[in-house]
């Protein structure tokens, strides 16, 4: 069963799976410094602590008795102490389980989640079992969760929500905590019910506004998210880029092994000019010199680039096929083949061709063409007027097998004249002014060229020259110079 791909046309999908792997590996490696630098903001906020608790120890020893702060340092230091062990042995648990399997984003991400909501709700209960309902003291609770957000921001790649999802719980419950604590002080103190809950609800819109404390940290997370996918976009477009023109390279390799080499010898010479619109195309020449018989084939596949030149090679293949199954079949019997194949597997898709099969026998200079709604080619001649090889059939893939006749026609040559054939590149080139080469321009170049050397070489530079060098089709000019009859020796060997 074909599974579907990504389409090359949306880039925002055609990367996923790179993309996942990409933040898997960047999560690994941010999370890994977030568990580090807490245990160093712990290690530093601790030791500044037990500095300052040693230091006020000192202090209220040489102050009087009535100043002294009688046992609220121990209290203090036996909560801080616990609180550190505590602490630090949560962040390591989760910074040892990196060991452990956490290898996806998502997996990283629940980690992390977990990591900070606990190290924040456990922040939030140890400051209300240290300061016992201060909640001036307890304030500072919500402080360390706005710093504990920031500070993951400032490591985890992950997006706004995902950062306000992990320390929203905490924010919550240590309001919940504050405004619990200010009812019971306000109840306690004999306050009026009004009062106190106009107490609550100013307490509440305080801290509340306060949330946006959140804000720095979330547009960091957007901002560094949004940068990372434009760059890792682009990169993977370029590398992706390079890889294609490589395999474009590749590919023309194969495709240029399909055509012929330039042929000549004393009777007969082949020669042709293909450039394509992009690396590969979808125009293609035949040539094969069997006894004192010469053969073309060339045609015109609709399209451009890498599709009409994968036709281009199944299409190749059917000739090889058709050649071995009809060694003597004239252009008649070659073009009824191909016109059975075209409409049997391309047609089906929207694939059609035009191509003219020419067949020239050396001995007697007669020439057989059939023409399936190809441009016309010429037989160019110093002795008469030229002679236009017209359309005798529609083009391949048109219609159903047999459904349309194919007429073969004759003329005869003589020798040094030259079949001239080309794809309609040629006519379709434009001028940067607007109007196309033409079949009437063609005709005149064509009828004022006298000299018939080169003459691929010569028109494909014409329309290109007209164009300013900007095609929009590929362009294929083919030659046969019909140079000399065989010699009788020649005839009775073939």
């Amino acid at each position: 069963m074909m599974t579907s791909q990504p389409s090359i046309e949306n880039p925002e999908t055609m990367f996923e799976g790179e993309y996942a792997l990409e933040m898997d590996g960047w999560f690994r490696r941010r999370y890994r410094n977030l568990c580090i630098g807490i245990l160093c903001v712990l290690a530093v906020t601790w030791g500044i602590g037990a500095l300052g608790l040693i230091m006020s120890v000192s202090l209220d020893d040489g102050a009087p008795s009535d100043l002294q702060l009688e046992g609220t340092p121990t209290r203090i230091v036996t909560f801080a102490a616990i609180g550190a062990i505590l602490e630090f042995a949560l962040v390591l648990t989760y910074f040892m389980r990196l060991r452990q399997g956490l290898q996806t984003r998502e997996q990283l991400i629940d980690a992390s989640t977990r990591l900070l909501r606990t190290l924040s709700i456990f922040n939030a209960l140890m400051t209300t079992a240290i300061y016992q309902g201060d909640t001036q003291m307890m304030g500072s609770g919500l402080w360390e969760i706005f710093f504990w957000h920031f500070l993951a921001c400032l490591f985890l790649p992950w997006s706004a929500w995902e950062s306000l999802k992990a320390m929203g719980p905490a924010y919550l419950l240590t309001l919940v905590l504050i405004v619990g604590l200010l009812f019971l002080e306000s109840i306690g103190t004999g306050q009026t019910v009004p009062y106190t809950l106009l107490t609550m609800m100013g307490s509440m819109l305080f801290w509340g506004f306060l949330s946006v404390m959140f804000i720095p940290g979330m547009l960091i997370c957007w901002s560094r998210l949004r940068k990372h996918g434009r760059r890792f976009k682009f990169s993977m477009l370029s590398r992706k880029y390079l890889d294609l023109r490589q395999d474009m390279a590749q590919a023309r390799k194969i495709h240029d092994a399909l055509f012929p080499e330039n042929h000549e010898d004393e009777q007969v010479a082949f020669d042709f000019n293909y450039t394509p619109y992009s690396e590969i195309g979808g125009d293609f020449v035949w040539f094969e010199r069997l006894g004192n018989r010469t053969i073309v084939i060339l045609l015109d596949v609709t399209g451009h680039g890498l599709p009409a030149a994968m036709t281009i090679n199944r299409i190749y293949g059917e000739i090889v096929r058709l050649r071995g199954e009809h060694p003597e079949g004239d252009p008649l019997t070659l073009m009824k083949g191909l016109e059975r194949y075209f409409a049997l597997t391309m047609a089906p898709h929207q694939i059609f061709a035009t191509g003219i099969t020419c067949e020239l026998d050396l001995e007697n200079g007669r020439l057989k063409w059939v023409n399936a709604g190809h441009p016309p080619g010429f037989v160019l001649s110093s002795q008469r007027d030229t002679v236009e090889l017209e359309t005798t059939a529609m083009m391949l893939g048109a219609g159903l097998p047999g459904e349309f006749d194919f007429e073969q026609r004759e003329v005869h040559l003589s020798t040094g004249d030259l079949i001239g054939l080309y794809t309609d590149g040629v006519t379709e080139a434009r001028s940067p002014k607007g109007p196309l080469f033409g079949m009437a321009r063609l005709r005149e170049v064509v009828e004022n060229q006298s000299e018939i050397s080169d003459w691929p070489d010569w028109l494909s530079a014409t329309a290109q020259e007209f164009s300013r060098g900007i095609i929009n089709d590929d362009i294929l000019v083919a030659s046969i110079h019909y140079k000399a009859r065989p010699s009788a020796e020649e005839v009775e060997t073939s």
